[in-house]
């Protein structure tokens, strides 16, 4: 994790060079926390995605990492889009004019119909560190019989070091306000 004033460059390059949270590769342990922060978000007509649509606008948030509300973090990619093996950086603000800075690796990347639902998103995965090692899933979901567009947000995860671990439950409620501030954001966004 870095600290930064607002407007300094995120280091991307030192990020690049790290390795997967340990314990990140293996997966989940008994005790880790499992998310899956989901929301109904907007409607189209059954049927395959519009391209000017609801989900249209959603996955693309998700693809450009414009997750999160800009005013409480704003993510970082060396590309236009999400690529699998590239960083996804986070700036989370702290205080006006200081930022954490914290980044991941893009492990799966996705626009696939599957079991009656189409899905647009990717998968990323904690590096050395990332204030928690885990992994998680940012998604749009369009179901193709009813219409209805999900956005979500399914991870697990545990602290990644010991300042982490020892304010665990004021950093859970931070990841579970960052979530939720998602969710809200991605919602904005597909309804345009």
């Amino acid at each position: 994790m870095d600290l930064l004033l607002a407007g300094a460059a995120a280091p991307l390059e030192k990020w690049e060079a790290r390795g997967f949270s340990p314990g990140a590769i293996e997966g989940p342990e008994a005790g880790d926390r499992r998310d899956d922060f989901s929301r109904r978000v907007a409607r189209e007509e059954p049927g395959k995605p519009r391209p000017d649509g609801a989900f249209a606008r959603a996955a693309q948030a998700i693809l450009a990492f414009r997750v999160f509300p800009p005013r409480l973090v704003t993510g970082v990619l060396r590309t236009a889009t999400v690529e699998v093996g590239g960083i996804v950086g986070l700036r989370y603000r702290v205080l006006p004019g200081v930022e954490l800075f914290f980044a991941s690796r893009a492990i799966e990347r996705f626009d696939e119909q599957r079991d009656g639902v189409w899905r647009v998103g990717f998968s990323y995965r904690t590096l050395l560190g990332h204030p928690e090692c885990g992994q998680e899933t940012f998604s749009a979901e369009k179901n193709l019989e009813t219409g209805e567009i999900t956005v979500a947000l399914r991870s697990w995860s545990r602290p990644g070091f010991w300042l982490t671990r020892l304010g665990a439950p004021v950093t859970r409620l931070v990841q579970v306000h960052a979530n939720r501030a998602a969710l809200r954001n991605l919602e904005r966004v597909a309804r345009g």
